[in-house]
């Protein structure tokens, strides 16, 4: 199968509850939807998801909570040494639903950088574990 790889980081890369992605075992396509928008194709889309029982369609998971909380503290051993590394420290510490990593990350330019490099290798990591998971190769 050719994949669209960068697709599907994009679909690991994203939490959103919002938006769910599936894989398209024929073409390698990844393809997203949108839980409260209607219309005739993407109804026509989710009824051929929901009719194929997942032997066409597969369905990309999202992270739980509590892997987006371990995902946190990994990055945080990631860093070197750092003001940055203190100070995202002091904010996991006292952060028990994950909302101020988002803000301190979003706040500030070198941990936004950092986060967003850190998220995409990840992605691609579990990417590849899911694929395997399901016996899919690609080229």
């Amino acid at each position: 199968m050719k994949l669209d790889r960068d697709a599907l980081i994009v679909a690991f890369d994203d939490n959103s509850l919002e938006r769910s992605y599936y894989l398209d075992r024929d073409s390698g396509k990844v393809f997203n939807l949108l839980e409260d928008h209607h219309g005739p194709e993407t109804e026509e889309i989710a009824w051929q998801v929901e009719a194929d029982g997942g032997r066409r369609f597969i369905q990309i998971p999202k992270l739980s909570m509590e892997e987006m909380m371990q995902e946190q503290d990994s990055f945080l051993e990631s860093l070197e040494d750092s003001e940055l590394k203190t100070a995202l420290a002091a904010v996991l510490e006292s952060d028990p639903d994950g909302s101020r990593f988002d803000e301190f990350i979003h706040r500030r330019r070198d941990a936004r950088e950092k986060w967003r490099a850190y998220v995409r290798v990840r992605s691609g990591d579990r990417a590849n574990q899911w694929l395997a998971s399901h016996g899919i190769e690609t080229t």
